[in-house]
């Protein structure tokens, strides 16, 4: 596994790092211990969680494995988002539809088409990052985050002393080692005038506007860890019915060696461009399955690619 060093950091660390939103919903924790393990024998050493994943199971699913690895590893954790109210019931359903393949993998969809069912917003105050951070730190079994992270907080909640203050004390204390924004570009660049934040955590834009605006934001280095590299915008999607619709771009494709079905084109492309885009950062998936394990391992390994970047986004801006 190729490793990278954080801007402005001392971490060393994988460029891909392991999403672990569906742990303990979608993903059973058997599974899911199983395929941690497999990811870290691989040289995978970045795990990214918050007490909503998993329907509020994650964090407690992830602990045994923190354990046993606590030295080699590096833990995102955030405070934000909460559990919908009705967790216990998805809870259940997810237990019950996880069996049935093809129906647990419409679970996600369909939950989220719920607007009862999403994780809420909790507006921060320097009372909940305290405890939440104290919760965190219970259920993973651990004293300290590498990164405990603001979740998609309103701009507003930066502005605010209580909330400032305590961030100070949290990386005084020890609790966490660095502080990051993960969110929407807007309250990214609210951080990004606040010295006590290292990290950022944002969703992949296939457009290519988010990060270089952060990036011209920022008077001094940073950590960047982007995600969803399929699903901004519908990328992956999109991306597949160009290749389909356009003989001459799929050409283009299969002359740099890019054959096969358009998804598996797709999905190589987008992650060959998110390597590219952010070289210094760590890109993150889920990557529950041997089979997106293994070719997710392939793809770190390598130098990032420009010359995949760029054909990405040729293919994306087509109308």
């Amino acid at each position: 596994m190729r490793t990278i060093v954080i801007p402005g950091t001392d971490i060393r660390t994988s460029p891909i790092g392991m999403g672990c939103a569906s742990l303990g919903s979608r993903i059973s924790a058997t599974q899911g211990r199983r395929m941690l393990e497999a990811a870290f024998e691989q040289g995978v050493t970045w795990y990214d969680v918050a007490p909503s994943y998993g329907a509020g199971r994650a964090e407690d699913i992830l602990a045994p494995f923190v354990t046993a690895h606590r030295d080699g590893l590096f833990i995102c954790s955030k405070a934000g988002l909460v559990p919908p109210k009705n967790n216990g019931l998805m809870r259940l359903a997810y237990d019950l539809g996880r069996p049935l393949v093809s129906v647990a993998r419409g679970l996600s969809r369909r939950f989220r088409a719920i607007k009862a069912t999403r994780n809420r917003r909790v507006t921060l105050s320097g009372d909940f990052l305290d405890a939440s951070i104290a919760s965190s730190l219970k259920r993973l079994r651990t004293d300290h985050l590498d990164v405990f992270a603001l979740h998609d907080p309103d701009p507003a909640d930066l502005e605010r002393d209580d909330v400032l203050r305590t961030l100070e004390r949290i990386l005084a204390r020890g609790d966490a080692r660095h502080l990051s924004m993960a969110g929407s570009l807007d309250a990214a660049l609210s951080a990004a005038a606040l010295p006590i934040f290292t990290f950022f955590q944002i969703a992949d834009d296939p457009d290519g506007r988010q990060l270089p605006a952060l990036r011209a934001a920022l008077a001094r280095p940073a950590g960047f860890v982007i995600h969803s590299v399929f699903g901004v915008g519908g990328a992956k999607d999109r991306m597949v019915s160009r290749l389909r619709s356009h003989p001459a771009l799929a050409a283009e494709a299969a002359a740099l060696g890019y054959r096969g079905r358009p998804e598996e084109i797709a999905t190589t492309l987008l992650m060959r461009r998110a390597f590219a885009v952010n070289p210094e950062g760590v890109v993150l998936s889920s990557m529950f399955s041997a089979g997106h394990l293994a070719a997710n391992m392939r793809l770190a390994a390598e130098v990032p690619d420009q010359v995949a970047a760029q054909l990405a986004e040729r293919i994306l801006a087509v109308p």
